[in-house]
């Protein structure tokens, strides 16, 4: 049985917003990952490579990603002012995974802050 899990990124200083949401099997590997993205082109671009790197990964995994899974994937590569498009990215996919621990009794490090 699969189930669906999202998270969603809306920083208060910027007009974007970025919801991802995993899709998981009964052992929480991702088997889906889908978005959904305001605020331009390049974080749709983000979103979409981000997704695409996601499929195959257990749910515990996605806490140890960094921005460079879109920094080395994306094309073309991201500008300077375009860097922070992969870090709300890569947060909303983390919330996703936190959303799925969380429903599952998986246990997750939060790390340093709550933004999980």
């Amino acid at each position: 049985m699969s189930a669906v899990y999202t998270g969603t990124v809306k920083p208060a200083d910027a007009e974007e917003r970025v919801t991802i949401r995993i899709e998981t099997d009964e052992n929480h590997v991702v088997k889906k990952a889908s978005f959904d993205a305001e605020g331009g082109e390049r974080l749709r671009d983000c979103a979409k490579v981000l997704c695409e790197q996601l499929l195959e990964k257990d749910v515990c995994d996605l806490f140890q990603m960094t921005n460079n899974v879109i920094y080395y994937n994306v094309e073309p590569d991201l500008k300077r002012d375009e860097l922070y498009l992969a870090s709300i990215c890569v947060l909303a996919a983390k919330r996703a995974g936190a959303d799925c621990c969380r429903k599952n009794g998986l246990p997750f490090e939060t790390g340093c802050c709550d933004c999980v």
